[in-house]
């Protein structure tokens, strides 16, 4: 299904539809006339949890499984109206006019407390999930969501932005501990239009911190189990602080594992802080502040013929990963030269307020912090040294030569932070119309060092986070990045749901305008000294919605979405710092990454619960990021791919609890192909309809949740298609099969101890070996003939191994 469209481009529904805005200008004038009262539509504040829509109570002598229609007077907001959570959390009754998923505390509480938010959702319909570990301690756990990567995604933590700017990876490691999580909603395709998400070309994950108990007490966890792992988590809640309408909590943990396969051992210690004010009953504040410091010993990635070599060899996959060991002027890539380190600060402080009966307001303002490094290992010879792209010498004296070269840690050092807030108004003119109106602004800003810091005679480093960098006889920095880079975002929004036929039918127009600057300089010696851009993207949608009956549902929507370049691997000039050869051209011109997307969907909750969407996407301008190795360094680069044509269905069903179990199976069918021919050095690849990467045509998920007193157990199986990882479909990363199982046990109250719990949870049951991710996705991996007769080189692709099985066993309690 695609839009119409008039001779402008613009979709001609959504001019047909925009005079639904209109509305709440007639009806103002009306509404300001009128004595009577009105009831008010009720709506969900932006810091409200998703689960928080109460509708009213339902008599005792009426069944928990029965459910009440609530108006949901801005559908984009995510909302549960069911009195019963199907499939034991993994699926919730939604409402909005979109394809979406969410886990709820109470299925998260199942999981593996060592477990990443990523693999928390990894069950969820279109979600192709990768990992290198089970504990979420590795940064190379990676999700593409109906063929968009993790970076085509919006990403919000208590209404904060949670991507990295940078790269716009989104970390979400880093924003919370799960046990401190009430929820987390994946939106499919699209975003809501309140959020501030810059990068939501792709979808939208949410992540909503519980809030503060009403009374004082706490929770202490301890986790254990495969490759030496290890968790410690407390947590301490104030309750009510006297009669303030005060209450807070503070939490902190440990988390620490060694490589399944070659040397090394992460660890990620986190702080998390939440304080809620209530105001009397119009309106509340809550403030959520968390911290986290985390290394990330990495496993090198492994080519296809790497990986079968080293999987016909029983040695644990050393063969093809770092070295354990090193040997001055022999060994490349020793262990410790690829530690990966991040700290980073979040605030969000959120507000809403009932400035009249029929009118909020929404106030945000946030703050993000980020120290990073992420290192390899280089080989540099003295008479060959550059600053940019002039040559340098160097005292060899502060060297440890060997064979007349001398090895380095090369850094990628990045500080970085933003500061920005999200505004908005909800304006209830009358009961059947809800208007929001709203502005956000954000400024990022990043000091960006490439340097190379010497390693001794026995493969040490002075410093591992940027410390100790080679300088020149005159002082000058030796290196292949230097410079500053800030952006500037402005984004204005507007949305207006008028509903009809008592509110039955819904119909939402609105349009968002995007307006993105940035702007660096570079310090290195070179023909780039500044760089600037920018660009302004207007993103109108439309969503229609009908309730057939309290049972039934069906919707249809038209979404735009943009997401601007990425900064550092689209404009910055980036140099050899063997050669002063630029190795990657900044570009200062580059349109925005453009969806058109369109859903058909229906909903069924009764004797069972089902949900099946219908999409169609357009994507224009992309960008495909992949990993490169620069000057020694693991970085991400971007690659141009034009556009991309995006077609499937996605399904998930759930039965209601039968003796304890609650069965859930979710699938995907995903058609998603290239839409132009590739653009090399020596002519254009004949990609054009070529499957996307990254895109499995198919995948499904079964699962089983138990619970029976105090005993609950859940199990999941979860099969991937194989899936490509070059633009001539020449190779592709092999399929895979996982299952997870885990079981617990909730013991009676006894002292101080509330319920406490012990669990056993088993990650990749079966075992399998396999290759979890795509880590450097490439043109072609063999050589292959251009549309002009040129040949155009191979270049191999390279894959994340992922994690085999894994145990681990916690127990836990409340006080």
């Amino acid at each position: 299904m695609r839009l119409l469209r008039n001779s402008s481009g613009f979709p001609t529904i959504f001019l047909l539809l925009a005079s639904c805005m209109l509305t709440p200008m007639v009806a103002l004038a009306a509404s300001m006339k009128s004595k009577s009262t009105r009831s008010v539509a009720t709506h969900v504040p932006l810091g409200a949890k998703t689960s928080a829509v109460t509708p009213p109570q339902p008599s005792k002598a009426r069944t928990t499984r029965s459910t009440r229609t609530v108006m949901q007077s801005n559908p984009e907001q995510v909302h549960v109206t069911g009195m019963h959570r199907m499939a034991g959390g993994l699926m919730k009754r939604q409402t909005a006019p979109e394809a979406t998923s969410s886990i709820t505390a109470e299925a998260i509480a199942r999981k593996s407390s060592i477990a990443s938010p990523l693999q928390l959702i990894a069950a969820m319909p279109g979600v192709n999930y990768g990992t290198q570990d089970a504990f979420g301690l590795s940064i190379r756990n990676t999700i593409s969501l109906r063929g968009f990567q993790q970076n085509q995604l919006g990403w919000t933590i208590e209404g904060a932005p949670g991507v990295d700017q940078a790269y716009y990876l989104p970390y979400s490691e880093t924003y919370a501990d799960n046990e401190n999580l009430s929820d987390i909603t994946l939106i499919a395709s699209t975003s809501r239009i309140n959020d501030p998400v810059q990068t939501a070309s792709g979808g939208e994950m949410i992540e909503t911190v519980r809030d503060p108990s009403k009374k004082a007490g706490g929770m202490l966890s301890y986790a254990a189990g495969s490759y030496r792992s290890q968790r410690v988590f407390g947590r301490l809640e104030s309750g009510y602080l006297g009669q303030s309408g005060v209450r807070a909590f503070a939490s902190a943990s440990y988390t620490a594992a060694d490589l399944f396969a070659g040397s090394g051992r992460s660890n990620r210690t986190h702080v998390d802080f939440k304080l809620l004010k209530e105001w009397n009953g119009w309106g509340k504040s809550s403030l959520f502040v968390s911290y986290n410091d985390w290394k990330n010993a990495r496993s090198n990635p492994y080519t296809l013929a790497a990986y079968e070599a080293a999987a016909a060899v029983d040695n644990n996959y050393s063969a093809g990963n770092y070295s354990s060991t090193y040997t001055a002027g022999k060994t490349t890539n020793y262990w410790k030269n690829y530690i990966y380190h991040r700290s980073s600060v979040l605030i969000s402080f959120q507000n809403e307020f009932s400035i009249a009966k029929n009118l909020k307001l929404h106030v945000t303002p946030y703050f993000h912090w980020n120290f990073s490094n992420s290192p390899g290992q280089t080989s540099l010879s003295p008479s060959s040294l550059y600053a940019g792209d002039r040559k340098v010498t160097i005292d060899t004296n502060d060297v440890t030569l060997v064979n007349g070269k001398f090895d380095a840690l090369a850094n990628t050092v990045q500080k970085e932070y933003a500061e920005g807030v999200n505004a908005y108004l909800q304006y209830d003119p009358i009961r059947t119309n809800h208007l929001t109106f709203g502005y956000w602004f954000d400024h990022w800003n990043m000091d960006a060092i490439s340097g190379v810091t010497p390693l001794d005679i026995n493969g040490n480093a002075s410093s591992y986070v940027g410390g100790g960098l080679l300088r020149a006889t005159d002082g000058s920095f030796i290196g292949g990045t230097k410079y500053k880079v800030s952006t500037d975002i402005n984004e204005f929004y507007i949305s207006d749901t008028q509903t009809f036929l008592n509110d039955r039918l819904k119909v939402t127009a609105g349009v968002r305008e995007m307006m993105f600057y940035i702007s660096g300089t570079n310090g290195l010696s070179g023909p780039q000294n500044h760089f600037s851009q920018a660009i302004t993207q207007p993103m109108p949608r439309v969503a229609i919605s009908y309730q057939i009956n309290k049972e039934m549902q069906v919707y249809i929507n038209g979404m735009t979405n943009a997401r601007p370049p990425v900064p550092l691997s689209t404009y910055p000039n980036i140099y050899n710092t063997s050669t002063g050869a630029i190795s990657q051209q900044g570009r200062n011109s580059n349109p925005m990454e453009y969806t058109i997307s369109e859903e058909i969907g229906f909903r069924y909750y009764g004797l069972f619960n089902l949900d099946v969407a219908l999409f169609n996407a357009n994507l224009t301008n992309h960008q495909v990021t992949t990993q490169a190795f620069i000057n020694g360094a693991s970085t991400n680069t971007s690659i141009s791919a034009g556009g991309e044509t995006i077609r499937g269905v996605t399904a998930e069903v759930a039965l209601r609890p039968m003796y304890g179990l609650t069965p859930y199976i979710n699938g995907q069918y995903l058609h998603a192909t290239m839409d132009n021919d590739f653009k090399t050095a020596n002519g254009y690849l004949p990609t054009a309809r070529k499957i996307a990467v990254m895109s499995p045509k198919f995948m499904a998920t079964i699962g089983m949740n138990y619970n029976h007193g105090p005993f609950f157990a859940n199990l999941s199986f979860k099969w991937v298609d194989s899936q490509y990882s070059t633009f001539m479909n020449d190779q592709s990363m092999p399929a895979f099969k996982t299952v997870d199982l885990g079981f617990g046990y909730r013991f009676p109250k006894w002292l101080v101890l509330q319920e406490p719990t012990l669990r056993l949870n088993f990650m990749n049951l079966n075992n399998g070996a396999y290759l979890g991710g795509v880590s450097t996705i490439t043109p072609n991996a063999k050589a292959t003939r251009a549309t002009n007769g040129n040949t155009v080189a191979a270049s191999t692709p390279a894959y994340f191994l992922a994690a085999p099985l894994t145990v681990v066993m916690s127990v836990s309690s409340s006080f």
